[in-house]
């Protein structure tokens, strides 16, 4: 009874609403707090600027040192500035900005001890990127890289009000492997993302088809047994990032947005 009651009292509330001169207002609210990326959605729909951060290792470190550009040949050519330049083409009323937040060498509770430092840099969209030293560097196990994902990806939304993916670990050669449980840290980076409710990049997969499961390794990375992208394997990762993007944003009807 109390559930048909319930019921009824939404009907009638759905109903009155469209007699609301407001009612425009609210849809676009509700679109807004209904999509992955909410913050994200508003600022490109207003034609605003949208700063998107890395928060990661040493694939994501661009500025802490002259010469180190995360394995790319530049800052441009790293992920986030690939990634921002096709966010711009896509949407070109609003402006993009890669901020790169990222230590190398640390795994993923490293990334968490230092949740306060994004604080100034006031985010919209953060991309969590974590895992690699997870399994090759400084270990953790797949259940501990979960709990501080998922605490990170929480934490993020709650303190600061930004969006959040979870980018998963592109991992090593697999004809050259050296990194420990992968299988295992890419399942539960999914998870952490799940129950976090945000949305998961993986960027494995992509990798394994362009480097056709390893064997053109090289041309994607700098060297046969390192997990560094080269320019090109940048690329796949922020093509990666971007299509998970525009999946989030493609009800953006402003600006034209479609997913590729």
């Amino acid at each position: 009874m109390q559930k048909r009651v319930a019921t009824l009292c939404f009907a009638l509330l759905l109903a009155c609403s469209s007699w609301s001169a407001a009612a425009p207002a609210a849809e676009t609210a509700a679109a807004e707090q209904a999509s992955p990326l909410p913050r994200t959605r508003a600022r490109i729909a207003a034609g605003g600027e949208v700063t998107v951060v890395l928060y990661g290792d040493s694939i994501s470190e661009v500025g802490r040192s002259p010469r180190w550009h995360g394995g790319a040949g530049s800052s441009e050519a790293n992920w986030g500035g690939q990634l921002v330049r096709l966010l711009a083409d896509t949407h070109p009323n609003a402006r993009f900005k890669a901020v790169h937040f990222a230590i190398g060498g640390q795994n993923t509770y490293e990334g968490l001890g230092r949740l306060d430092g994004l604080e100034p840099l006031a985010p919209d969209l953060v991309l969590v990127a974590f895992g690699a030293n997870d399994c090759c560097h400084h270990f953790l196990e797949p259940a501990e890289t979960e709990l501080a994902l998922e605490s990170l990806a929480k934490e993020i939304r709650k303190r600061f009000g930004a969006d959040v993916i979870v980018v998963g670990t592109g991992g090593d050669n697999p004809r050259e492997p050296f990194f420990r449980h992968l299988p295992e840290t890419l399942a539960a980076q999914r998870r952490a993302a799940d129950a976090a409710g945000v949305p998961f990049v993986d960027v494995r997969q992509p990798l394994l088809a362009a480097t056709e499961s390893g064997v053109k390794w090289a041309d994607f990375h700098c060297g046969p047994a390192n997990c560094h992208p080269n320019d090109a394997g940048h690329r796949v990762w922020a093509e990666a990032a971007f299509i998970r993007i525009q999946e989030s944003l493609q009800d953006i009807s402003s600006t034209g947005a479609s997913t590729p």
